[in-house]
């Protein structure tokens, strides 16, 4: 079993020769292009997806080797999961030759062989650079092709930088100096993953609306705070390729998104200092410049230096907890206390600076910037909200939302925010006792 480390990025064609040419510029060797052919297996109900499982075949130069991999971490375009290898005499599956504490106890692996049938296929070349830089060895695969389920198929152009050995932060560097042309952008997808969707007819997930995110249980702050960031970045990434896609409605949905992700800095800027998130908070900033500009192209700026580093800089904040190195002692141990109390006694403070909000006299000319406070504070009891069922959430802020639509609709003639018709109950728990253990 291995731990498969790597980051994907999807390119644009124009691109490939600049980035090839680049690549030849560290201490590298080169191995020449090569034929895969792979075939992903699952059962008819999906079983090996429902286990977080992906099964492949891969054929190179006439050698066939099977490969196992299960439930891992994908934060951004960064991809860690477990992998099981095993050689073949040929291109016949068979489960019996991988270790048996790899599937799930009682697993009847007869049984679930003959329910193993090909789902989709991906063709492709395979070109490499095997590249020195810093302390670590990096294999940097091109891979050009096609992902095939019965008659549909969607092209395929990859690069994948893979961690052999070494230090996971020389990965992340390596890309930074890749995506200063332009022209590549984080791949979130996995190839199966994009061939499950291609087979079942499933396109991209849905853009669903943002409210809460997952957050485990009995999580810690810091547990907390990964989780929201994660989700976030997640999601970026996919209203990102519906953008690309040709969806008119993602500009709007990516800037509530990036703001998000600054709102999230700031609930915990009493946990972790802000100067670690400040170089990324500004450029969300500039992003958000770039997508209020008249008609942005999702071509060019998905595929910008600035969108790319942006992402990439979160990516690597989350993966390798950055904030930890700038923090002491008390600071961890605030980080490690509970993430609902902490959500609890910031849901207070934001329920009450929406009141307070209701209550001022609005000045026409200050319109936007009203709309950018009531903006954060509704996200923010979004984000703080995961420990609560989502109707609850959901019936506490309608009202909040209803006003937002107020003030859009009336533009410079409100003078003040409406006021809930009635008075809302907190859907949190609100105790003194939550208030002075996160103090001390």
């Amino acid at each position: 079993m291995t731990i498969e480390i790597e980051l994907k990025f999807l390119l644009d064609p124009n691109q490939i020769n600049v980035v090839t040419q680049q690549l030849t510029r560290y201490p590298h060797r080169h191995a020449s292009p090569t034929l895969l052919a792979n075939h992903y297996y699952e059962t008819a109900d999906n079983q090996l997806r429902r286990w977080d499982m992906g099964l492949r075949v891969r054929g190179k130069d006439g050698h066939f080797e099977m490969t196992l991999k299960t439930a891992g971490q994908e934060i951004g375009g960064l991809h860690q999961r477990p992998e099981y290898n095993v050689a073949l005499n040929n291109s016949q599956l068979d489960i019996r030759l991988l270790p048996e504490d790899v599937w799930p106890v009682s697993t009847d692996l007869g049984a679930l062989q003959q329910r193993l049938t090909p789902l989709f296929s991906t063709d492709f070349t395979r070109e490499k650079w095997v590249i020195t830089y810093g302390e670590s060895e990096i294999e940097v695969a091109l891979d050009q092709g096609t992902v095939s389920a019965g008659d549909q198929s969607t092209p395929l152009l990859e690069l994948e930088l893979e961690l052999l050995q070494g230090k996971r932060a020389d990965i992340f560097a390596l890309a930074n100096e890749l995506v200063n042309n332009g022209g590549v952008r984080l791949g979130w997808q996995s190839k199966a993953a994009r061939g499950y969707g291609l087979a079942q007819g499933s396109g991209l997930p849905t853009a669903e609306p943002l409210t809460q995110l997952s957050v485990k249980p009995k999580a810690s702050c810091e547990q907390g705070l990964t989780a929201l960031l994660s989700g976030l970045v997640g999601r970026w990434q996919l209203l990102e390729s519906h953008w690309i896609a040709g969806d008119k409605q993602m500009p709007t949905l990516l800037l509530q998104t990036l703001l998000a992700i600054r709102e999230t800095f700031s609930l915990f800027g009493g946990l972790i200092p802000r100067s670690v998130s400040s170089e990324i908070r500004q450029q969300l900033l500039t992003l958000d410049q770039a997508l209020q500009q008249k008609k942005p192209e999702a071509s060019v700026l998905c595929f910008s230096t600035d969108w790319v580093i942006a992402q990439l800089k979160l990516t690597e904040l989350i993966v390798e907890q950055q904030w930890r190195q700038s923090i002491n002692a008390r600071q961890l141990k605030r980080l490690e206390s509970s993430f609902k109390r902490f959500c609890d006694v910031m849901l207070s403070r934001c329920a009450a600076e929406l009141h307070d909000l209701a209550a001022e006299t609005l000045i026409p000319k200050q319109a936007s910037t009203t709309l950018l406070r009531l903006d954060k504070l509704t996200i923010a009891i979004g984000l703080l909200s995961s420990a609560y069922p989502s109707a609850q959430v959901d019936d506490w802020l309608a009202p909040w939302l209803l006003a937002r639509q107020h003030l859009i609709a009336g533009g410079q003639e409100v003078l003040r925010l409406p006021l809930p018709s009635r008075p809302l109950s907190p859907f949190w728990l609100t105790s003194n006792t939550a208030k002075d253990s996160l103090n001390h």
